[in-house]
């Protein structure tokens, strides 16, 4: 699809979580990370704690969004390049931004700006 071969759930997971299908994008990814033992386990991971912290937020939840947000930091943090053809630094930098309007308590704002995940 994006001239590199990925998996399909990995691709499902890309096509709900910039739609706002947030739960959906979680369980298809879980299928991947339930079974993963390289070291894009914790990349999966991390994927599916912030698709449940949007989850959350879209659902007015920020308080218990940013303290899902801070274990999908956890998980991502370390990946400092292109993971399968997403930059994980950028979408981190773009989801710190709605943490932030997060703690300013504009949950409404924040879950307007959500970022997209594209593939480069």
């Amino acid at each position: 699809m994006w001239g590199m071969d990925y998996p399909d759930r990995y691709l499902l997971f890309i096509e709900y979580f910039n739609h706002g299908k947030f739960m959906s994008a979680q369980t298809t990814l879980d299928e991947i990370w339930l079974h993963e033992e390289s070291e894009l386990k914790n990349f999966y991971g991390g994927l599916i704690q912030l698709a449940v912290s949007f989850y959350h937020l879209m659902e007015g939840n920020g308080k218990g969004s940013k303290k899902i947000f801070e274990k999908a930091l956890e998980l991502l943090q370390p990946y400092k390049k292109i993971i399968l053809g997403l930059d994980v630094q950028t979408l981190l930098s773009e989801s710190h931004i709605v943490y932030q309007n997060v703690a300013d308590e504009n949950v409404d704002i924040a879950a307007k700006s959500l970022p997209k995940i594209i593939l480069s």
